[in-house]
């Protein structure tokens, strides 16, 4: 079944100078400008993007949008009227944001994350009080899932994100050893699912896993440097964090291992190649 907001490969009906007519189904005939697929014959199938016109009716265009339906992204503000604000999603109709969905005050040219929904008319529009769209409870995501963040709201705690379009989970700050921005996308994991059901995230796999990963880049970090890097087991979290976004005690794992393999020698104030090392 056809739904709006969403692609579709749909059968040309009809075609004149204004008005490319494709067989919508359920929806009836569906009408896409003539100039977006000026060689488009009848019989041909197409694919396209679904939305609404200013009157509720169902639209086509091979424009492909940033983000479809029941999903979330961040994007830019590029108008405010007394309806709400717009946002570019990728399309030559921009996405209406309305102030009641709006969950703070907006400006031209900011970018802001949000969910795209289907409103009581059914007209497509945005969100981005995604804890009213999202639950914050789920029972469904196991630990060490590997999932995809949409990093949203700053907290006294750390960072909300979206996880995989339908929950909201959070970042712990003392967990977080990368910069990283409102509104970026990141790939991360669940960590743990709270007794409550809440989901705490998490950007790093588990040690054993980082471990491998971690010490070869550890390694290239020294190949590249004449052999040595000014970190040992010593140095601040904050150092360490600035040169491989890691954990102290991740960090310190993994030298411990090189340096049991005698890849390396621990000084107190840096590692070093151990250059003495047989292949």
């Amino acid at each position: 079944m056809l739904e709006i907001g969403y692609t579709s490969e749909l059968l040309v009906k009809e075609v004149n100078r204004e008005h490319i007519t494709l067989d919508g189904q359920q929806l009836g005939p569906v009408l896409m400008d003539a100039s977006e697929a000026p060689y488009a014959q009848i019989g041909e199938q197409l694919v396209v993007f679904l939305f609404n016109n200013g009157r509720g009716d169902p639209i086509a265009t091979l424009q492909m949008p940033l983000v479809q339906r029941g999903q979330c992204a961040s994007l830019k503000v590029v108008d405010i009227t007394n309806a709400g604000a717009f946002l570019d999603w990728g399309i030559s109709k921009n996405l209406l944001l309305p102030f009641a969905e709006q969950r703070r005050p907006l400006e031209i040219g900011r970018h802001e994350s949000v969910l795209v929904y289907q409103d009581n008319s059914g007209r497509l529009a945005a969100s981005s009080r995604l804890d009213h769209h999202l639950p914050e409870i789920a029972d469904d995501f196991k630990p060490w899932q590997a999932v995809s963040l949409l990093i949203f709201q700053r907290t006294d705690l750390g960072l909300k994100a979206v996880v995989d379009n339908r929950a909201i989970g959070l970042l712990y700050k003392d967990e977080i050893f990368q910069s990283i921005r409102v509104g970026e996308h990141h790939s991360g994991y669940v960590k743990r699912l709270r007794h409550d059901g809440r989901i705490d995230l998490t950007l790093q796999p588990r040690s054993k896993e980082i471990k491998p990963e971690l010490s070869a880049r550890i390694v290239s970090y020294l190949e590249e440097n004449d052999g040595i890097c000014h970190l040992s087991d010593k140095s601040s979290p904050e150092a360490i964090q600035a040169i491989f976004q890691v954990s102290k005690k991740n960090f310190k794992k993994a030298i411990s291992g090189l340096y049991r393999e005698r890849k390396i020698v621990i000084h107190p104030e840096y590692i070093a190649l151990n250059i003495s090392s047989s292949d």
